[in-house]
């Protein structure tokens, strides 16, 4: 519960700070919670504005066009803020780019989600 929750807090300081994105750190909330808490997992579901993307993920069912499409533009405003503030060095901004375009192929090659 404790890494659940600890993964919640850092879900809603993504919201606030550019550049991190909150998806993997709610599906992470999920999972802890599956695994320790009942009355939390069903809580957390219950959201209005998570809830249909987490029973969408939970269940297996196909991963939408447009939760693909949230999810590489998170990765993508991540990865050009840290480019821009964080990475000094243009090899590693070559390797955070390099891995972008890797990660962001295999999200949209995506059909089904069997990981809970």
């Amino acid at each position: 519960m404790l890494l659940g929750t600890l993964s919640l807090v850092l879900a809603y300081i993504s919201v606030i700070m550019p550049g991190i994105p909150g998806i993997p750190f709610i599906i992470l909330t999920a999972w802890f919670y599956m695994r320790s808490s009942d009355r939390l997992y069903n809580w957390l579901i219950k959201r209005s504005l998570l809830g249909k993307v987490l029973r969408r993920f939970t269940t297996g069912k196909n991963v939408t066009k447009s939760f693909k499409w949230l999810v590489v533009s998170q990765l993508w405003v991540s990865i050009t803020v840290a480019c821009i503030y964080l990475i000094k060095q243009n090899e590693y901004r070559i390797i955070a780019v390099a891995a972008g375009v890797l990660v962001s192929v295999l999200i949209m090659k995506m059909k089904r989600v069997d990981y809970f």
